[in-house]
């Protein structure tokens, strides 16, 4: 499918939305207006760049001119995200599945920025800003973080290679799926921290966008939720976060159904392979420069990912080793991802792998932080010249200071 490059005037609107509301919210969660400037701008300019120079449509996929289709039939019904409850069973019938939710975000995207492939697009490339936020504030409050460290990670998360080419570039749901994965992190990391009330409504909210764009991630992050009280010495304490945990599963269940639970049982069961080679290969695949035609974006980015595993590596026993409730989540809900996705033979392409990418950028920062820290201390002390010390002493202070050096 070769399609030409949007005209330049049709990108204004999206691509200023991106730079001045990108902006806005990374200062909110950064404080650094410059630095936040510099962030929006660049993921505004590849933004113009792609969709006005270098789209023809080979980087696209059947499920999202699906997306882009029904949302522009729903955008013409006047049916968006304001009004989606409203019209649950109108879009119901007509999309055909319970994933629901990005059709509607689909429609909500076209009134915003116009009728074309780019502007759900643009509006991934926003939610790419709040999912690095939330993150940065559950690194801040769940595993001790400092400000300053958490400002970096603002940036590795907001530009990290495969989050920057997936959310620029392809019309996806995933990205809303991590999105809300990231509330529901930023949720643990409030509960861990003793505010209970606004971690309920965080996590309600992220649970509930999650429930009607991809349905089994809510259980998935409900059954780690309830390893990690076994795991972390704060959950097991907590007969209040049991609770929740217990309230948030049935919950779940209700709003599913029967039929939902066993169809997917089902599907599961039918497309389960050996977990030891499917592991890898959901976590190594595509192999970079050898992608399928429509991958190709991701040959640079993939590249980079396979470079960073051993500080991913790292990265997960860092976290892990915080003892926090947060920590002990993000590591615990990340191997039963890669682990479902491993047993799941038809869901181990690197789509699946962009609703866990934050997680994995947190990984990744942790291990280039160790490899940065541990560069210094090896560093031997610069030694500079200077007047004799005081009282004749040249030498045994200066021996004191290296030994403490060494």
């Amino acid at each position: 499918m070769h399609l030409p490059p949007f005209p330049l005037g049709d990108l204004i609107c999206p691509a200023l939305a991106i730079l001045f509301a990108g902006f806005a919210l990374s200062v909110g969660f950064t404080q650094r207006p410059a630095l936040s400037c510099w962030i929006a701008a660049l993921k505004a300019g590849l933004f113009v760049l792609y969709f006005g120079l270098l789209f023809d449509g080979t980087y696209t996929f059947l499920d999202d001119w699906r997306y882009l289709h029904i949302g522009e039939l729903l955008a013409g019904q006047g049916i968006g995200i304001s009004n989606f409850a409203r019209n649950y069973h109108h879009v119901l019938s007509t999309v055909g599945s319970q994933n629901l939710s990005y059709f509607v975000y689909n429609a909500s995207a076209i009134d915003l920025f116009g009728r074309g492939y780019y502007a759900p697009v643009a509006a991934n490339i926003l939610l790419t800003f709040i999912a690095a936020g939330l993150l940065m504030k559950a690194a801040r409050i769940g595993l001790g973080m400092s400000a300053r460290t958490s400002v970096g990670l603002f940036v590795f998360l907001a530009l990290s290679p495969a989050i920057l080419a997936w959310s620029t570039v392809a019309n996806l749901k995933d990205i809303l799926v991590a999105t809300g994965t990231a509330a529901v992190v930023y949720a643990v990391a409030l509960a861990d921290s003793g505010r209970t009330r606004r971690a309920v409504l965080v996590a309600a909210a992220g649970g509930s966008v999650l429930m009607v764009t991809r349905f089994y991630v809510p259980l998935t992050l409900g059954a780690a939720f309830g390893m990690t009280l076994f795991c972390s010495r704060r959950g097991r304490r907590s007969p209040w976060l049991w609770l929740l945990a217990a309230v948030a599963l049935v919950g779940v269940f209700h709003v599913l159904g029967h039929s939902s639970m066993s169809g997917a049982l089902h599907k599961l069961r039918g497309s389960a392979g050996n977990p030891l080679t499917g592991i890898v290969r959901f976590i190594v695949t595509p192999i970079p420069f050898h992608t399928e035609p429509e991958y190709a974006f991701l040959d640079l980015p993939q590249l980079i990912y396979w470079l960073l595993l051993p500080l991913q590596v790292y990265g997960i026993t860092a976290v892990w080793k915080t003892r926090t409730m947060t920590g002990r989540f993000i590591v615990i809900y990340f191997l039963v991802m890669t682990v479902l996705y491993g047993v799941t033979t038809t869901l181990q392409g690197p789509r699946h792998r962009i609703q866990i990418d934050g997680l994995i950028v947190i990984f990744e920062y942790y291990g280039l932080l160790a490899l940065v820290r541990s560069r210094y201390r090896l560093k031997p002390p610069v030694m500079s010249a200077g007047p004799p010390l005081a009282g004749g002493m040249h030498g045994a202070p200066l021996a004191g200071q290296l030994g403490k050096g060494t």
